[in-house]
C-alpha cells in the first residue's frame, strides 16, 4: 500500500462515523418502502416509491437557498416526480417516444446550466425520465404518485438530519441573467448537444430492436455521460463501474435470494451510495447499477437471457457514451 493510499484509507475511516446519520438516512429511505411492499405484497408500488426515494436521497449540490435546505430538496422532489410522470407518459410509443425523450433530455441539459443545483436536478431528471420510460404500459399518474411519495419520505428524513447551510449569495434573477449570457457561447450548448447525439441512436435502437430491457442502453449513457469530468480516463472508469455493477446485480438476481434478503442488500447499497458518489464515481456506478437492477427485478422470476441482454445493452450504451471522449482525445492528440 502506498503512502497516498494509506492516507486516503485513514481519511475514509475517519469520515464514515461523521457521515453515519446521512448514510442511515439514505438506507432507511429505501428500506422502509420495500419492507412495506414485501410485507403487504405490494411490490410494484413499493418499487416505485423506493425509486422516488433513490432519486432524492443524495443531497442537492450547492448551498441551500437562504439557508433553507428544504427549498432545494422539495425542488428536487418535484423535478424527479415530473421526470417519472413524463417518462411513463411518453414511453412505449415508438418513434414518438424516441423523439420526446431526446428532446426532453436535451432541454433539461440546457436548463442545467443555470446553477449547480439545476445541473444536479436535471441530471436526475434525465436518469429517471429514462427509467420511467422503460416501465411499459404504466399509468403516468400512478407512477408519479408513488414516486412523489418516495421523494416526500426521503425529504422528510433528510430534513430531520440536515444541518443548516450557508445561503446562496446569487439571486435567482442574477442566475437567470448569467445563464442567458452563457447561451451565447458554444460551451453552454456542448453538453446538451453531446447528450442528444448519444441518446438519438440509442432511442433509434430501442425502437428497432424489440427487446424488453433495451432502455438500459439509454440508462448506461446517462450514467456514464456527465456534464463535467468527461475525460477519457474518467469515462472509461465509469463504463467499467457500470458494467461491473450490472454483473454484480445479475449475480444477486440469479442467486434468487428471499425478498427480505434483497431488501437488506438494497438498504446496504443505498446507505453507502452517497459517500461513494462524493469520493469515487467508479465505485459509485458499481453500487448504483446493481441497486437499480435489484429494484427493477424485485419480485420477478429471473432469466439468464434477460441478464445477458442487460449486459449487452449496458456495453452498447457505454460504448456510445464514451465515443465523445475518444473523439475529443483523438482531436486533441
Amino acid at each position: 500500500m502506498t503512502l497516498f493510499e494509506a492516507h486516503h484509507l485513514v481519511h475514509w475511516s475517519r469520515e464514515v462515523p461523521v457521515r453515519l446519520p446521512r448514510l442511515a438516512t439514505a438506507s432507511l429511505a429505501m428500506a422502509v418502502p420495500l419492507t412495506y411492499g414485501v410485507a403487504t405484497h405490494h411490490l410494484p408500488q413499493a418499487t416505485l416509491t423506493a425509486l422516488g426515494a433513490l432519486a432524492t436521497t443524495a443531497r442537492p449540490a450547492g448551498p441551500a437557498v437562504d439557508g433553507r435546505p428544504g427549498v432545494r430538496l422539495v425542488g428536487t422532489a418535484l423535478v424527479v416526480t415530473a421526470a417519472a410522470y413524463l417518462g411513463a407518459l411518453v414511453g412505449g410509443h415508438g418513434w414518438a417516444s424516441a423523439v420526446a425523450i431526446v428532446a426532453l433530455a436535451a432541454l433539461a441539459a440546457v436548463v442545467g446550466g443555470l446553477s449547480r443545483w439545476a445541473a444536479d436536478a436535471t441530471a436526475r431528471f434525465v436518469m429517471f425520465l429514462v427509467i420511467a420510460s422503460g416501465l411499459g404500459a404504466a399509468d403516468p399518474l400512478e407512477v408519479a404518485k408513488w414516486f412523489a411519495l418516495g421523494a416526500a419520505w426521503s425529504t422528510v428524513l433528510i430534513l430531520a438530519t440536515e444541518r443548516r447551510t450557508q445561503p446562496e449569495k446569487a439571486s435567482p434573477a442574477y442566475l437567470v441573467r448569467r445563464w442567458w449570457s452563457k447561451l451565447h457561447h458554444w460551451e453552454a450548448w456542448r453538453y446538451p448537444l453531446v447528450l442528444a447525439a448519444c441518446l438519438a441512436p440509442v432511442e433509434a435502437i430501442a425502437v428497432l430492436w424489440h427487446q424488453q430491457n433495451v432502455h438500459w442502453i439509454a440508462l448506461a449513457v446517462v450514467i456514464v455521460l456527465r456534464r463535467r469530468g468527461n475525460s477519457l480516463l474518467r469515462a472509461t472508469q465509469r463504463c467499467l463501474g457500470t458494467c461491473g455493477g450490472v454483473l454484480l446485480g445479475a449475480a444477486l438476481i440469479l442467486w434468487v435470494p428471499p425478498s427480505w434478503v434483497v431488501v437488506a442488500v438494497v438498504a446496504i447499497l443505498a446507505g453507502i451510495r452517497p459517500l461513494l458518489k462524493e469520493r469515487n464515481y467508479t465505485a459509485y456506478a458499481t453500487v448504483m447499477t446493481p441497486l437499480l437492477v435489484l429494484l427493477m427485478d424485485l419480485g420477478r422470476t429471473p432469466h439468464l437471457s434477460t441478464v445477458g441482454y442487460r449486459l449487452v445493452d449496458t456495453i452498447i450504451g457505454c460504448t456510445i457514451a464514451i465515443l465523445p471522449s475518444v473523439l475529443r482525445r483523438t482531436h486533441v492528440g
